[in-house]
């Protein structure tokens, strides 16, 4: 038994074999812009379940490479045509006011999807991923005055609720603090404010702070590292 005791280490023995283990003391940059580039051409097997938030995957890429400086590393022309046709649009103004949401898709399958017949439908359009839309396009430096962004602004209307919430698409679907982020940002993004009730947003956040001072997803529910959004979007909806 003896003999087993001493197989164990002592914490200050423990301490000293974790100091002897070599810790990197780089980043290794150029790791990192090579995984980034390879995410934005193709979709590794374990990310394949995930092709229909695709848009979302090229937002984190784009804006990591941007981070590491290597925006030369992106066939910009490329990305932002593959965005830009992403984009729903309406075939008339008429139809802005159908309680459709005209923003952009996650991903070329999200853009039409088979119904029980096998017929090929449009699906609706999302305001997660047309936040991520606007932010590579802004990021690569497109000019927005050549966006339609008039039925992103007007259509957006029919997603805020009579609390002053969003739902992410026109039917369906849940609303939490999350939505009215992306709502405000897509609006600062287009500098146009006029798809957004501020009032009933502000009331909405303001419901939202918890008994902690911190913010939950939705009122009455628990405080989350979110709370940073909402001051985030206080100061967006500011007049």
């Amino acid at each position: 038994m003896a003999e087993k005791d001493n197989d164990f280490l002592s914490l200050s023995d423990l301490e000293s074999e974790l100091d002897s283990i070599p810790i990197p003391m780089f980043f290794d940059r150029n790791r990192h812009i090579c995984y980034l580039e390879m995410m934005l051409e193709l979709l590794p097997s374990p990310y394949q379940s995930q092709e229909i938030n695709r848009l979302t995957l090229a937002y984190f890429v784009v804006c990591g490479l941007d981070i590491l400086r290597s925006l030369d590393r992106v066939d910009k022309e490329g990305v932002i045509n593959w965005v830009l046709s992403l984009q729903a649009h309406p075939q008339d103004k008429a139809e802005l006011s159908n309680g459709q949401f005209y923003g952009f898709h996650g991903s070329r399958s999200s853009q039409f999807q088979p119904n029980d017949y096998g017929n090929a439908i449009p699906n609706c359009s999302h305001l997660a991923s047309t936040y991520c839309a606007l932010s590579i396009l802004k990021t690569l430096g497109y000019d927005f005055s050549l966006l339609d962004s008039m039925s992103i602004i007007k259509s957006m209307k029919n997603l805020q609720q009579h609390d002053g919430s969003f739902m992410p698409i026109h039917s369906g679907a849940e609303t939490d603090l999350r939505f009215v982020y992306c709502a405000a940002a897509i609006s600062s993004m287009l500098e146009n404010w006029s798809g957004i009730d501020k009032e009933k947003a502000k009331e909405y956040i303001i419901n939202c702070q918890s008994y902690d001072g911190g913010f939950g997803l939705t009122p009455s529910s628990e405080s989350h590292v979110s709370q940073v959004v909402p001051l985030f979007v206080r100061l967006h909806l500011s007049d």
